[in-house]
């Protein structure tokens, strides 16, 4: 029993501080994770004040209304995704019918993204001229090529096309 005892508390003893660092490292990389989130966001604002070219007076009610927007927007794309994936994993068979909605739930996802869009842009439109809607939009096509030379494309080697 004094064994057992002895067994169980090196046991603990020893795994104790390695749930601990385990712990403290999944602290970590959320820490690292929600700074990039903020630097991405900034990164963001900059390039579409930028090539807008929003006053400020513009860019505090441009930003207002574009992250609640761009928030919309996340929590539409995660719920569908989320259920194609459950769909996509599933260990047991997935019925022709289940299938029909999962795919239902992606073409519902684009139809509500533009029903956001659309009905942003008219808000937008409150305050914005047409050329800088136009501009906006524009912005938003060229923003992934942006964001992937910022971040200097995968471990830093995105050089573009035709480069080497």
């Amino acid at each position: 029993m004094k064994r057992a005892i002895l067994v169980w508390s090196v046991i603990l003893f020893l795994g104790l501080p390695m749930s601990i660092s385990a712990q403290q490292q999944k602290d970590a990389d959320s820490q690292q994770r929600k700074a990039k989130f903020e630097q991405f966001c900034q990164f963001r604002r900059d390039y579409m004040q930028k090539q807008i070219g929003l006053t400020d007076q513009e860019a505090q009610q441009f930003f207002t209304l574009y992250e609640e927007l761009e928030a919309k927007k996340w929590k539409i794309d995660k719920e569908a995704r989320d259920f194609a994936r459950r769909v996509a994993r599933s260990k047991s068979p997935v019925s022709d019918t289940e299938y029909e909605k999962a795919a239902q739930a992606l073409l519902e996802k684009d139809e509500k993204m533009a029903q956001l869009d659309r009905e942003y842009y008219d808000k937008f439109k409150t305050f914005l001229s047409s050329e800088k809607l136009f501009k906006f939009k524009n912005a938003q096509m060229k923003f992934p090529r942006a964001m992937m030379k910022w971040q200097g494309g995968k471990n830093g080697q995105h050089k573009g096309r035709g480069h080497k």
